[in-house]
């Protein structure tokens, strides 16, 4: 899949929907953090795929559109939380199917930060050992996580992390094709773990796979294509007066 056909889809999504806050400009002298805090204010948010399942839409699906493998209708939720001994950009996600308050695909921990080394943003991913636990984390975003460690996560290889980049209007990160492999600590099955998120100022696509060396499917998420998310409205922080706050990523 070409870089240019991602974004110019994306692109034709982000005409239609206002800019809901204004970014950091990247600057000259530290233009990383810059992009760091662009990225990191894209993902933060609610989210739905509602018009992908009402359209049929499934743009980056390699071969005819099957409504028979059409995506569930989901609606994420991506808030920056407190959680030191983690990482300082941590966000946490949690997918509810059908509705908005409908049971929970997945919840997840992702961790951001700078490399240097490859002029990109890093992003870590984990599985919450007890997701029961931690559910609902988004709404206390100060507090809930402040305890977690990284005994209550699964982790995986260094070789799984993704690297995002900006191509034109939007931040692609993806896991290097063939390099991140693992065992399920649950089924012991040897897989290989695909996965690729574009983030644009108010979408946000997600594929997701793990295939076996003899090229057998474990799981793929979604069934076909990826999820094409659109933005709700902003997670906001809100302040001891009762004052909402939006909470700015820090670099």
């Amino acid at each position: 899949m070409s870089c240019l056909r991602v974004c110019i889809a994306l692109a034709a999504v982000m005409i239609l929907s206002p800019v809901a806050v204004a970014t950091e400009p990247v600057t000259h002298d530290n233009p990383q953090k810059a992009e760091l805090q662009s990225l990191l204010s894209s993902i933060v948010g609610r989210f739905d795929n509602r018009q992908q399942v009402e359209r049929g839409e499934n743009f980056l699906r390699d071969g005819p559109v099957d409504p028979q493998w059409a995506p569930d209708l989901l609606f994420p939720v991506f808030a920056l939380v407190e959680a030191p001994s983690i990482g300082k950009h941590v966000v946490y996600l949690q997918w509810h199917m059908g509705s908005p308050d409908g049971p929970l695909q997945r919840q997840r921990i992702w961790s951001f930060e700078i490399d240097s080394t490859r002029n990109a943003v890093m992003m870590d991913f984990f599985t919450l050992r007890e997701p029961e636990r931690w559910r609902d984390a988004h709404l206390r975003p100060e507090v809930a996580l402040r305890s977690l460690t990284t005994a209550d996560l699964l982790p995986y290889p260094p070789a799984c992390r993704l690297p995002f980049r900006r191509h034109i209007d939007v931040f692609i990160g993806e896991i290097p094709s063939g390099e991140c492999r693992i065992v399920s600590q649950q089924t012991r099955t040897a897989m290989t773990i695909n996965a690729r998120i574009v983030v644009g100022q108010d979408a946000l696509w997600y594929d997701e796979s793990g295939i076996r060396a003899d090229g057998s499917v474990v799981f793929q998420v979604p069934a076909s294509g990826s999820y094409q998310f659109r933005r709700q409205r902003r997670v906001s922080r809100r302040r001891g007066n009762g004052q909402q706050q939006r909470r700015c990523p820090q670099a």
